[in-house]
């Protein structure tokens, strides 16, 4: 399989660009050829922790999967099993997609919905550190990356915190308590 590997912070070695081929090699056996248009590797660098993230374009549809951990290896090991899993995922959705051709749309569709009720309902993982942060600096955040919300531990109180978006200039706080 062709990729292509972006570093950012750190050099990328010859042992880690082997370690990443053997891993792949799983998701690898999954495709054909004709299947992935491209892949590209990030791994980061951050204060704390390598960023992995690993986007992969497949006919018609992309799949973005990241994994952080203070290991790299690590990492790389979260994000190629959850490429693999998002990759199988896409797959029989295509395939469900192909066998029922245009007449068998309404039962394509109906077996998509079973198949993902039968499914897990989790699409996506990450692994992320909770911030410690008072309210109005969660505030500018919130402003700042555009998310829909925000966990993190209130360092005035010292209780984790969501902060979410009601509508474009207001939001809602949940303070949780043991």
């Amino acid at each position: 399989m062709e990729y292509r590997v972006i570093t950012r912070g750190f050099e990328l070695s010859d042992a880690m660009k082997a370690y990443i081929d053997r891993r792949l090699e799983k998701v690898d056996r999954v495709l054909r050829e004709d299947d992935v248009t491209s892949m590209e590797i990030r791994i980061e660098k951050d204060a704390e922790n390598y960023v992995v993230k690993i986007i992969l374009n497949m006919r018609g549809e992309m799949i973005n999967v990241e994994e952080r951990n203070s290991d790299v290896y690590t990492a790389i090991d979260f994000v190629s099993d959850a490429l693999e899993k998002r990759v199988k995922k896409a797959k029989d959705k295509m395939r469900v997609r192909h066998k029922s051709g245009v007449r068998g749309l309404a039962e394509s569709m109906l077996n998509e919905v079973k198949a993902e009720e039968e499914e897990d309902k989790i699409v996506s993982e990450k692994r992320l550190p909770l911030l410690q942060m008072d309210l109005e600096e969660a505030l500018l955040q919130m402003e700042t990356m555009d998310h829909m919300f925000l966990v993190f531990r209130n360092i005035d109180t010292g209780e984790i915190n969501l902060l979410f978006r009601k509508d474009e200039k207001k939001y809602g706080l949940i303070e949780f308590y043991e």
